[in-house]
């Protein structure tokens, strides 16, 4: 039963994939993938958004995904679902539609007919939107805006379907053609920058712009191209520009520079900003993620790392985003999506980082022991001692001992570990003493050296799967019975049910069940003609 419950965490966790933390060190960070490999349409991710149902979306320079957590469905205009390709911003309004801005114009996803339509209204002033949009957002009032890169801002009213274009202020002075980010704050107040050198914000819909800093203050943003604008706490706006990220305190109308240089002196470049909690902000540039605390001003810069599958997957970050669930999914240039669960979990993660490079990456068995420690076989790696207690993982090495693990068992004081070309081998747990069993041309030997499962019976027999058919281990006289039922038969897993029942799998021949208190042995396999068979005779 505790090989079934270990099983059942197994198979949990590999629906989950995306679910499971990494809880390290201070300053490390685990990140899980998604690039075209998995599904994705293209490695250049734009935008992110998480929409009412729980779906991820993911705006790409070559198509429009939707992320379920196990599968993506594309959106292309070579599949007649939308009519461009090249996406660079996502927004979810009221009624669950998505708005997708494209570089050519303005696409709504409507998620009843699960269709996408061009958006081709005029506006007021007879110009359309046909061109780059920057960016989407709403008001509190369901109102939504787009920011384009040539044609100004507009603003569609759901309530009427009338387009509004703004080029520029009520009273004609300012550019709003220029206009780079745009946000509602939770009063309704428009924030905006204008490509003058200064932030702005507005409480009639942009007829009237109020600088945040007066036209003589010497602090300015000029040639600081804006690439994010977001709210903090305290009353602060912050604003992240080519050369940096700065604070701007709205009470006092003070500025302050919170990261200017990498470590090599060189300017950063941030293109994306988002909070992780009140207290930590995350920071998308050209040169990886910084993650830099307000309260404590440390900074965390991550990079990708060559050879580590754990580490974001490209420095080039182009888009963040906090899900409901808490974890943050980044979006890159090269490197396609990464994520990074949130914090507070179940679950710790142990890979073959810096100061465990001598960790397997593929875990073929667990195993319990009596003591409360855990055993587990790599097939890259061999075998290895995890302590609960202090966290610490231990390899253990022997001449005898293959590093290709593919059954684990503990029996009593033993622990037996069967291997993939290497034979079998009962570990004694206490003075490590190790007893090597391989493959023989005698009955009572080893049928082969291929090991798949080892089981110990509620009998306390203990069978042995290989892929040459089954054994039974006699404790006496210290060797095996090969059983004829199950001769040449690639057995590939064995649990007993709660009536004493065996149950093995096999690779190809379906499911056999052998009945020890009766002594008896069925087999069951896919028959075309039985709907109640099994769909498959391999079973692994």
């Amino acid at each position: 039963m505790q090989r079934l419950r270990i099983l059942v965490i197994l198979i949990l966790l590999s629906l989950m994939p995306l679910y499971s933390l990494a809880v390290l060190n201070e300053g490390q960070y685990a990140f899980r993938s998604l690039d075209i490999n998995n599904g994705l349409s293209q490695n250049t991710v734009h935008a992110i958004l998480q929409d009412k149902q729980g779906f991820m979306w993911f705006g790409t320079k070559d198509g429009l995904d939707r992320y379920d957590g196990i599968s993506f469905r594309t959106f292309m205009k070579e599949s007649g679902t939308l009519g461009n390709n090249f996406i660079t911003s996502l927004y979810e309004d009221n009624l669950g539609q998505i708005w997708i801005g494209t570089d050519v114009g303005l696409y709504v996803y409507c998620p009843q007919m699960e269709k996408v339509r061009h958006f081709t209204l005029i506006s007021n002033s007879n110009i359309d939107i046909d061109c780059t949009v920057n960016l989407i957002t709403g008001d509190q009032k369901g109102g939504i805006w787009v920011v384009t890169q040539t044609r100004g801002i507009f603003y569609y009213n759901p309530q009427d379907s009338q387009l509004v274009n703004y080029q520029s202020d009520g009273s004609g002075t300012l550019n709003l053609k220029t206009s780079g980010q745009l946000y509602f704050d939770s009063d309704d107040v428009c924030w905006l920058d204008i490509r003058d050198g200064n932030l702005y914000y507005s409480k009639d819909k942009l007829k009237t712009l109020t600088p945040i800093f007066p036209e003589d203050s010497k602090v300015s943003f000029r040639d600081e191209y804006i690439y994010k604008l977001l709210p903090g706490p305290y009353n602060c706006m912050y604003v992240g520009t080519v050369f940096g990220l700065k604070e701007v305190n709205l009470t006092n109308k003070t500025i302050r520079t919170l990261l200017s240089k990498d470590e090599l002196g060189g300017d950063i470049y941030i293109r994306e900003l988002a909070f992780y909690s009140d207290d930590e902000l995350w920071i998308g540039t050209e040169s990886g993620l910084y993650i830099y605390n307000l309260h404590t001003a440390k900074i965390i810069h991550l990079q990708n790392v060559n050879g580590d599958p754990y580490s974001i997957s490209d420095n080039a970050i182009y888009s963040i985003l906090k899900d409901r669930e808490g974890g943050m999914w980044i979006g890159s240039y090269f490197g396609g999506v990464n994520y990074y669960p949130h914090q507070y979990t179940y679950f710790e993660k142990y890979y073959p980082r810096d100061d465990m490079r001598y960790l397997g990456h593929r875990i073929r068995e667990f195993c319990g022991s009596n003591d409360g420690t855990i055993w587990f076989g790599t097939e890259d790696k061999g075998l290895f001692h995890f302590n609960p207690a202090d966290g610490t993982v231990t390899p253990f090495h022997h001449p005898a001992l293959y590093h290709n693990i593919h059954g684990l068992c503990i029996d009593g004081d033993y622990l037996w570990a069967g291997t993939f070309a290497g034979g079998l081998n009962r570990i004694h747990l206490r003075t490590r003493e190790v007893r090597h069993y391989e493959k023989g041309e005698a009955s009572n030997t080893l049928n082969a050296d291929n090991i798949f499962s080892i089981y110990k019976s509620s009998t306390g027999e203990l069978w042995i799967g290989t892929t040459s058919g089954l054994m039974r281990y006699n404790r006496k006289t210290d060797d095996f019975t090969r059983i004829p039922e199950m001769n040449k038969i690639f057995v590939y897993n064995i649990l007993e049910d709660c009536h004493g029942k065996l149950w093995l799998a096999t690779y190809s021949d379906g499911v056999f069940c052998y009945d020890l208190p009766q002594d008896k042995w069925k087999q069951y396999t896919r028959n075309p003609d039985n709907p109640n068979s099994l769909p498959y005779n391999k079973c692994i």
